[in-house]
């Protein structure tokens, strides 16, 4: 069985570079100009979220390997935090106070289901 600091690095790995991805997915449709394939394959935007999501998935399959379905599904829930955190730091988001507590309830989701 794998020790708890290395599944919670996975966690971390996981859940951040699928947030990341997503993120850069979306800076990289942000700097076209208008939507072709010709342009998304020459944004160096895309091919690392495309990346961060494969490797998003290929951790969380590691993931499942050690924990319950049940327990490791609603972990991956912090990639929403990441997400929050991320999109006000690079897209200068507002932070509302609904996303705020949002954040914190699924905080305390995961703690909760993890025990």
């Amino acid at each position: 069985m794998m020790d708890y600091a290395a599944i919670l690095t996975i966690l971390v790995i996981t859940t951040f570079s699928g947030s990341a991805g997503a993120l850069a997915l979306k800076k990289g449709m942000n700097d076209l100009p208008q939507l072709s394939l010709k342009l998304v394959l020459r944004n160096g935007w895309i091919y690392l979220g495309s990346f961060l999501y494969i490797l998003s998935a290929v951790t969380n399959i590691v993931l499942l390997k050690f924990l319950d379905y049940s327990i490791a599904f609603p972990m991956t829930s912090l990639t929403y935090v990441w997400t929050v955190i991320i999109s006000y730091f690079i897209f200068k988001e507002k932070l509302s106070i609904r996303k705020v507590l949002a954040v914190i309830l699924i905080i305390i989701g995961v703690f909760i289901i993890s025990q």
